[in-house]
């Protein structure tokens, strides 16, 4: 199966699905994009998308999850004690990595896709939970719920404005804002 996976042809094929699919977003929710058309605009038949992908929810799950992967690299790249005091290193990163989606991620999120911004907050969630709140000694583990709940949607409801909003701000500048808001409040 690894040699199937590193196939030009396996690759090609994919990114041909992909970019489809992405096409599609363009202009129609995720729910409204059927096999069919898929098919028709990265001219295969259906049997090929189906050697590769269930439906197109499965097609959907793998580009939310590449980019849940990337941040993922991004956030575990960082010892969390690094972070404590500066974690505009990771929070540049992971908005940089982003930053080189924009061409379909405004897409992916406005077409009524949840699966993206779900998946980022169960991750940054996991990260902050575990990792960095137990590092501020000066908080209250009972308090931990409160203030994960805190940073979590404001990181993510940041990450949503910037991408509704065309992505324009730099990731050095949400960066900056972020961590200020995150050690000094407003």
């Amino acid at each position: 199966m690894a040699e199937a996976k590193n196939d030009l042809r396996v690759i090609k094929t994919r990114e041909s699905i992909r970019h489809a699919y992405l096409e599609l977003l363009r202009d129609h929710s995720a729910k409204e994009i059927t096999v069919t058309q898929l098919c028709r605009l990265a001219r295969i038949n259906r049997g090929t998308f189906y050697l590769h992908y269930r439906d197109t929810q499965e097609l959907l799950d793998s580009i939310v999850q590449e980019l849940v992967g990337e941040l993922d690299a991004v956030i575990r790249k960082y010892p969390p004690q690094e972070l404590k005091d500066n974690p505009f290193p990771v929070i540049y990163e992971a908005f940089s990595a982003f930053a080189r989606h924009a061409d379909f991620l405004p897409f992916l999120q406005q077409n009524g896709n949840p699966e993206l911004l779900d998946k980022l907050k169960e991750l940054i969630s996991e990260m902050l939970y575990t990792e960095w709140l137990p590092m501020h000694s000066e908080q209250k583990p009972e308090d931990y719920p409160y203030i994960n709940a805190f940073l979590v949607s404001g990181i993510t409801e940041v990450f949503r404005v910037w991408v509704q909003g065309g992505m324009k701000k730099s990731a050095r500048d949400l960066a900056a804002l972020i961590q200020r808001l995150a050690l000094e409040g407003i």
